[in-house]
């Protein structure tokens, strides 16, 4: 039985907005709790009582605009790779959320918990998805049976985290399929 009142949804949703307006004016390092309460319409108690620190409160709005990442499969893993790659890539590119993402590198760095939790909630399931597809081409002959599935995904999957992190600029959604065609023709791709 819980005390009290219930949460409010609409403010949960206010309080996320809030918080990708933020990021996207002068993001991660510049967010700070008074601002997102001041331009969410609410009281700082209000956003502790849903988020122990602003980490967390970042990884849900930027969970939240990402929203679901998964494809379809169609049977052939490899181009169902290349959707998750593009998909991965849009996302990064075209969203405060996923732009917000690097940004948070240097937070994470010196925050293990946060730092763990991002993982699993961003990175884990992105690589899981990629093992799995990774092993069916393999499987079916399609790469080679030698390659590396987690050295493949940093290859195709790193230049969207290099590029805005070490050059300060977007990994163009457009320049997946590019990638991924470079990356797996030297995996054995037929």
């Amino acid at each position: 039985m819980s005390i009290g009142r219930p949460r409010d949804a609409a403010r949960d949703r206010a309080i996320l907005s809030a918080t990708l307006e933020l990021l996207a004016e002068g993001g991660y390092p510049a967010l700070r709790v008074d601002d997102v309460a001041r331009r969410a319409g609410v009281a700082k108690t209000t956003i502790y009582r849903r988020w122990p620190s602003k980490g967390e409160m970042v990884l849900d709005a930027i969970a939240a605009q990402l929203g679901d990442r998964s494809v379809e499969e169609s049977g052939d893993p490899l181009e169902d790779l290349r959707r998750l790659l593009e998909v991965t890539y849009e996302r990064l590119a075209e969203t405060v959320a996923g732009r917000a993402l690097p940004a948070l590198s240097a937070e994470l760095m010196a925050d293990r918990a946060l730092a763990e939790e991002y993982r699993r909630r961003f990175v884990h399931p992105l690589r899981d998805r990629a093992r799995t597809l990774i092993r069916r081409a393999v499987d079916q002959g399609r790469l080679r049976g030698d390659v590396d599935p987690e050295l493949l995904m940093d290859a195709i999957v790193g230049p969207a985290l290099y590029r805005p992190i070490v050059l300060g600029v977007p990994a163009p959604a457009a320049s997946a399929s590019a990638i991924f065609d470079l990356v797996i023709s030297g995996a054995g791709h037929t």
